[in-house]
């Protein structure tokens, strides 16, 4: 049977509706447009050049896939053995083939701007599949948005202004031969990184191989620096830009750090530790905080690609060259400057003028702020002292022994709760690493935690119970509740402290400060209480409840503490402490009493109310009632 002619293939597939459907019921269009076949590269071809087992008549069964290899036998053998060769080989529907990345019937010169593989598209070309979401996820691709990032990088945004010259994605991963990046023979292996970019950077790569870095990359040693792990990977941008790894502002903070301050690589390389922290406190370091970008930083000194240890004679910090690095930013920079260390990191053993001289004040300063706030301590006391007396002679009962017991425990568990729950948030922190620094402390810590928190959940209990269960716990509840008059106190108060009214406001047994308290630590304690319990058995929960709902919890009961505890400081404090009516301490939550005279001044609606009842007709000195 004769081959069939390109006029018997467009009786058919000259059809514009001709289409077939695929195993997953889409619809495949299987209609060539003449027009474009003859623009291609492939135009003076015929059909059967191609597609091999068509034959003159109407073929009865699916041709075979077109096998390119015919005349790029070279090519498809070496793609065959690539990584998405490989996958397409296996059967992987997704991995591409010959007709994904140069197209089928429209192939143009890679040399035409129109072609697919173009060189200015390329990128675009590779995003179809690795900007696809669906296949990201599907094949656990690590990279979820190269393309985007490519896009905004030095490379990409060259790309995008026409300039060939710009590194795209075939020229840092290859293209037929393309091996993924465990691969020893793939162009980004770890260590075969600096070759890859040296194919436009050759310059610095070959300063870089002559380098600390280099020198460590062609021992082999696997945690080496190479070009991407200080520029990055896809996303590459200018040292200009602020948001660059290589940034005067970032290569301190993030970049440099990233090795030089990780205790791992430091004990297993012998490289100093902690260089990050000392860098950071310096002039340099804290102007860099700041945002100054004009100063000096680590690659300032060290230099960029050539960096060299301290020992070579070559090297910019070499105790010869570190007056002339000086120089760059310090023109009167003398000998002086080559005395003393740059990282300073004092000890008994090195930098001794500057340990002795910290130890020094360090204990100067425990001894004279240590004795001030003794002597300080000692006159506080003696106001509180005679302050106390006064309140022995009270005749209102202003809370019970039960009231004054209740509100010391709330105190102590409230205490240790926000500072072993703080200690859980900030871990490393001054006041906080007593308690975390050990495993043993951790978990002292975290029983602290739970024994406050079961204290905590029992005074509530108890006060509910208080309150359905006896006389004196209603009247108190119902003193508490928020009324009209509270909004014009608040009002009246702030206008008479101003100046601007001559009238003092005039409270009841518990004023508006008073009671917002006490709602706020209902309201609070409630959800302390409600979302600690799931944290604390967390296991339990996560078996009813999904995981993101107990981060909602945990985000509630951290900023919850942190309301509570700043309202505690800002405004419980003021008026236990810093109110100069009560100064230096209120001592009624102590003594549970007050006398008539402070009582008269500060409740009076309610001290007129118990003269009413004849409850403060007792002789002086004498208490005759309960509130």
């Amino acid at each position: 049977m004769a081959l069939a002619q390109e006029s018997d293939c467009l009786t058919c597939h000259g059809d514009q509706g001709l289409a077939k459907t695929d195993e997953e019921g889409k619809e495949i269009s299987l209609y060539v447009d003449q027009s474009l076949f003859e623009a291609s590269i492939h135009g003076g071809f015929n059909c059967v050049d191609c597609h091999l087992n068509v034959k003159s008549e109407l073929h009865a069964e699916t041709p075979k896939p077109v096998d390119c290899g015919i005349c790029h036998h070279d090519v498809v053998e070496i793609y065959s053995k690539s990584f998405h060769g490989e996958k397409y080989l296996e059967g992987v529907k997704d991995a591409p083939w010959c007709k994904d990345c140069h197209g089928t019937h429209d192939i143009k010169s890679e040399s035409d701007p129109q072609s697919i593989n173009y060189r200015l598209n390329i990128p675009k070309m590779c995003a179809v599949c690795h900007q696809n979401p669906e296949i990201v996820k599907r094949y656990n691709i690590p990279v979820k948005e190269p393309y985007l990032l490519y896009n905004k990088s030095v490379h990409g945004m060259a790309i995008e202004k026409g300039e060939m010259g710009a590194a795209i994605c075939t020229d840092c991963h290859g293209d037929h031969s393309l091996q993924p990046a465990n691969d020893s023979t793939s162009l980004i292996y770890k260590y075969n990184v600096p070759k890859t970019c040296g194919q436009c950077h050759g310059n610095v790569t070959e300063v870089y191989e002559k380098s600390i870095h280099g020198k460590a990359l062609a021992e082999k040693l696997p945690n080496a620096p190479v070009c991407t792990d200080c520029h990055s990977e896809h996303n590459i941008l200018p040292p200009e830009n602020k948001a660059s790894t290589v940034s005067g502002a970032n290569i301190s903070k993030m970049t440099c750090p990233r090795c030089h301050s990780e205790v791992y690589l430091s004990q297993k390389y012998g490289i100093i530790s902690q260089r990050k922290t000392p860098y950071l406190d310096t002039y340099h370091g804290v102007a860099s905080r700041a945002g100054v970008t004009m100063v000096a930083n680590c690659a300032s000194c060290h230099g960029y690609h050539d960096i060299l240890p301290s020992s070579d004679t070559n090297s910019s910090i070499n105790k010869n060259n570190i007056q002339k690095t000086c120089g760059k930013c310090h023109p009167n920079a003398g000998e002086n400057f080559t005395k003393g260390s740059v990282h300073p990191i004092p000890s008994h053993q090195k930098n001794m003028v500057v340990y002795y001289v910290t130890r020094f004040y360090v204990l100067m300063i425990i001894v004279v702020i240590g004795g001030m706030l003794v002597h300080n301590a000692i006159i506080m006391f003696r106001y509180v002292r005679e302050k106390y007396r006064e309140a022995k002679g009270a005749t209102v009962i202003r809370f019970t022994g039960k009231e004054v017991l209740w509100h010391f425990l709330l105190l102590t568990s409230f205490t240790t709760l926000a500072i072993t729950g703080f200690a859980f948030s900030y871990p490393d922190k001054w006041w906080s690493s007593w308690m975390t620094h050990s495993p043993t402390a951790f978990t002292a810590r975290g029983i602290a935690h739970r024994v406050a928190g079961v204290i905590f959940i029992g005074l509530f209990a108890y006060s509910f119970v208080n309150v359905i269960f006896t006389k004196r716990g209603r009247l108190q509840i119902m003193a508490k509740f928020p009324v009209i008059s509270d909004v014009r106190n608040v009002m009246q108060n702030l206008l008479f402290s101003i100046g601007i009214s001559s009238r003092e406001p005039l409270f009841d047994r518990y004023n508006y400060a008073e009671k917002a308290e006490y709602w706020a630590l209902i309201w609070g304690g409630f959800v302390m209480i409600l979302t600690g319990i799931p944290l604390w058995f967390e296991n339990t929960f996560l078996s009813i409840m999904p995981s993101w709902l107990l981060e909602v919890f945990k985000t509630i009961h951290y900023y919850e503490a942190l309301l509570a505890s700043l309202a505690i400081i800002v405004w419980h404090m003021f008026y236990m402490i810093f109110d100069p009516e009560v100064y230096p301490v209120n001592l009624t939550v102590i003594t549970g009493t007050m006398t008539e005279e402070e009582y008269m001044h500060r409740h009076p609606l309610d001290f007129d109310k118990m003269i009413a009842r004849g409850e403060l007709m007792g002789e002086e000195g004498e208490t005759t009632t309960e509130m």
